[in-house]
């Protein structure tokens, strides 16, 4: 019993120091604005709004926007993190380019 104790423990702290590794790695990689490595593609798709994209890694969600206004950022969270928890921000950001032409 001692023995598939250790296994399973094992197999569970691998999971999770690859998980550590993997975000890091992918959060450094948005952080300069390039897609995830370590992420799978949402089986949804892409979202209907010019071509933003949801990806999910080991524990972490990465969503990279494009929209038809031009709001092109990439951005790390939670699984819980959603589409519209930005939407003050993209819509600040169409305020902008609006101000400006």
């Amino acid at each position: 019993m001692k023995k598939i104790l250790k296994v399973v423990v094992g197999i569970l702290g691998i999971i999770v120091v690859l998980g550590i590794v993997f975000f890091t790695v992918d959060y450094n990689r948005v952080k300069n604005q390039k897609k995830p490595i370590f992420c799978i593609k949402s089986l949804a798709g892409g979202i209907m709004d010019g071509g933003t994209i949801e990806y999910f890694g080991l524990g972490y969600k990465v969503i990279d926007f494009h929209t038809i206004a031009g709001f092109d950022d990439i951005k790390i969270g939670t699984w819980f993190m959603d589409y519209n928890d930005f939407e003050e921000e993209i819509k600040a950001y169409e305020k902008n380019i609006k101000k400006i032409y």
